[in-house]
Formats: C-alpha cells, structure tokens, sequence
C-alpha cells in the first residue's frame, strides 16, 4: 500500500495554482465550489503520482484522502475516478477517500480589473508539436491557451510558441499554472499530468461560459498501445480517458465537454498542418519524454539539445517528420533518427559526446533502448497488417461504432505506411 500523500489535505490546491498573474483581470472572486472541488481532487491525484516514488511494473495499491467541500456529490463519480485511475497508471489500484472540507472562494487581492475579455474558445498548450498545430487551428477564434507547468523546458517552449501565436492572433490570451514543489522524492512520470492540464482550464471554461476545453494530440500517440514486451505506456489523451472523464463530468452536472480535434490523425497529418511561416516554432517545440540530466543524455551535457530520439516520443515524432513536408526544420536529437546500429551510435557518440569512455558505455544502453522501440514499431506495423491491432488498443465501446473503426482504419493505414518509410532509412 503506498502511503497517502497527506500534504495536500492541509492546504487548497485552488488557492495555491491560481494568483494575480493568472487570473486574466477579471477572476477575482470565484466561488463556483464543484469546479474548485474537482480541481483540488484532480490536483490531489496528480501529485500523489508525483511524489510517490514505486515501481511502476508492480500492481501498486495507492490511498488518497481527497477534501472537497461536497462529499456526497463526489462519492457519486468514486468508482469512475478509479477505473480511470487504474487504467492511466497502467493496474494501479487506486482508492480515493472524500471527505468534507470547508473552503474559502478565490479572492485575489492587488489586481487592476480591466474590461472582461470576449473568449469563445479554449485549448490547451503544451509547448509540443501537435498543440503548436492546434494553435494554427485557432487563429479565427478568441481563444485563451492554458498551460501547466509540469517542467520548465516545457512551459519555456510554450510561451515562446505563444509568442508568435499572438502576432497572428491579437485576440488570443495565455495563462501559466505553476507547478507546487514538494519535499519529497519524485517519481519520473508522465501519466496522470493531462489531469491538470484539464483541471487548470476549467476554472476558465466555467468562467467564460465556453462549453468545450480542446486537447490537440494525434491519434497515434493518443492510442498508445502495450504490447507484451513493453508494459509501461501513457494513457494521457487516451479516447477512453477522454470518454470517462467526459462522464465524470456529466455526473458533477459540470456543462463542459473535452474533445480531441486530432483523434483521427497521424502525427504526420498533424504537423502539416502547421504554416508555413510558423516552420522556424518546429524546431522549439519538447516531444521528449525524457529531461536533460536523465541518463540519454549523459555524455552530452550542455549539447543545447532537448529530444533523447529514444523514448517512444521522440520516435514518434521521428516518424511523423520524415513523412511530412517539414523534414528541413526539424530539432536535433541526442540519437538522430537514421541511426540504430551499434556501430553508428558508437561512432556518433565519439564524435560529439565530452567523455570516450562514459561514451562506450552510454551508447550500449542508447543502442538497445532505440532497438526496443524499433521492435514496438514493428510489432505495431505487424498488426496493423494482420487486423491484430484492434485487440491492443482498448478502445470498447468506440469500436463498436462503424463510423468509429472507419476513421480508425484509415488512420492507422497511414501510419503503416510511415512506420515502413522509417524503417528503411536505419542504418
């Protein structure tokens, strides 16, 4: 059983995520307490995750105390909440404990209130390539990019994104919420942290009375399948965690709906999507999984460089700009994409890494991590082939819907074809 993460129960999540500087001129006394409960307990979720070390291959048993100020109403979406749960962290059993807590509403003093801004949409902003698409699909709207500060690199990137996002689109805001730190040692993982992304843009949904939140993510990355040789996936922006959270929702009477305008498309797709003269944010935006300082990047230190070009992102995203039209403006990668033998990251590694000796070592541990991921791509072409692949990608009830497995079918089509184009540039 890991212990619960009682830091939390303490203090208002709400009220420490949420300050002047992020309150748009006009949140300043917000007392809405199913969106502030429902943060508070996406919040609490998210870093127990965090700050829990454990092994993730083991079938971990976490309990959380969650304060809300109406239990009764949040007891209602228990057993959703820890389907979801369960199935985001990969068989964690997660058991989620309500309990009444008073809260006081949002006041947030020493603002100069400005005239309230007219926002029609909302989406949020990653500082990844599919969000930097989506914020091209936004450029007619008066649209509000939230993002959450899950790592520096990240936040950076997207307000730089932003940035010129703003030059084509005057009427377009960005609001950052910052990351809580605690002392305690921290997990490396990515699983449960769309949960505050959407938890972040709901106070500003509520607020402006825009009845949709959009994530852009593709298709591919979304579905995320495991396979018997890798059991460790991300179920972020998983259709069927979009489709529960969406119920989770409709039971809190909350009016606001989560979509993914990307469902059906191939990273690929989506990265020709972006403008041409945005073609210079490409190479500033973070795919990678990994964080400067963590093993792939050993021998490399001070390289500048943000991709690892060995986690199953980086080659995703690999995959997606060979077969695209926008190859020439890619970043650099730590391992880059036609290199997988041995030999050649050997060779590459002496050629650019600050220490020959760590180098033999670390190019051992890069050769077979990009071979893993290789052998995924394979298996997940293979079965893409046989018809297989729909037995992996857990996606009842949707598939039942003929509509549904169309949209599918020829996505995932598409992505065979990339998948093989990449493969045959590997040396």
């Amino acid at each position: 059983m890991i212990n619960n993460f009682n830091q939390l129960s303490s203090i208002n999540p709400f009220q420490l995520h949420y300050n002047k500087d992020n309150a748009l001129d006009n949140i300043i006394d917000y007392d809405n307490y199913t969106i502030i409960d429902f943060f508070d307990t996406l919040a609490s979720i998210c870093y127990c995750d965090f700050y829990n070390k454990r092994n993730e291959d083991k079938y971990n048993e976490i309990e959380l105390n969650i304060g809300v100020t109406q239990p009764e109403k949040f007891n209602l979406i228990k057993n959703d909440l820890e389907c979801l749960l369960s199935f985001m962290t990969n068989g964690e059993i997660w058991k989620i404990h309500f309990y009444k807590n008073k809260k006081k509403k949002l006041e947030i003093k020493d603002i100069q209130l400005g005239i309230k801004k007219e926002i029609n949409s909302i989406a949020l902003l990653s500082g990844g390539l599919d969000a930097l698409a989506g914020a091209s699909c936004e450029l007619n709207n008066s649209t509000l990019f939230v993002t959450f500060e899950t790592n520096g690199t990240e936040a950076n990137k997207a307000k730089q994104s932003f940035d010129v996002i703003l030059k084509d689109n005057p009427n377009c805001y960005h609001v950052r919420i910052p990351k809580m730190q605690f002392k305690y040692r921290k997990q490396s993982t990515q699983r449960t942290r769309s949960l505050l992304f959407i938890g972040s843009a709901m106070l500003y949904a509520d607020f402006y009375k825009v009845d949709t939140i959009k994530i852009y993510e593709n298709g591919i990355m979304s579905l995320n399948p495991t396979f018997s040789f890798r059991r460790r996936v991300t179920h972020t922006t998983h259709p069927r965690t979009i489709y529960v959270l969406n119920k989770i929702l409709k039971s809190l009477n909350i009016n606001i709906k989560i979509i993914n305008p990307f469902n059906y498309k191939t990273k690929a797709e989506v990265i020709d999507l972006i403008p041409n003269k945005w073609n210079v944010l490409i190479k500033n935006t973070k795919t990678c999984s990994k964080m400067p300082g963590s093993k792939p990047f050993q021998n490399r230190k001070k390289s500048g460089i943000c991709q690892c070009g060995v986690c199953t992102a980086c080659i995703l995203r690999q995959i997606a700009i060979y077969n695209s039209s926008k190859k020439e403006y890619d970043d650099n990668y730590i391992v880059p994409n036609d290199i997988s033998s041995l030999k050649e990251i050997e060779k590459y590694e002496k050629k650019y890494g600050i220490n020959v000796e760590k180098g033999k070592k670390i190019s051992l541990y890069k050769f077979e991590e990009k071979q893993s991921l290789l052998q995924y791509y394979k298996e997940f072409n293979e079965k893409i082939i046989t018809k297989e692949i729909y037995r992996y990608l857990e996606l009842s009830p949707f598939i039942l819907d003929k509509e549904y497995r169309e949209k599918y079918d020829r996505m995932l089509s598409k992505f065979s074809k990339e998948i093989e184009v990449y493969l045959s540039i590997q040396k």
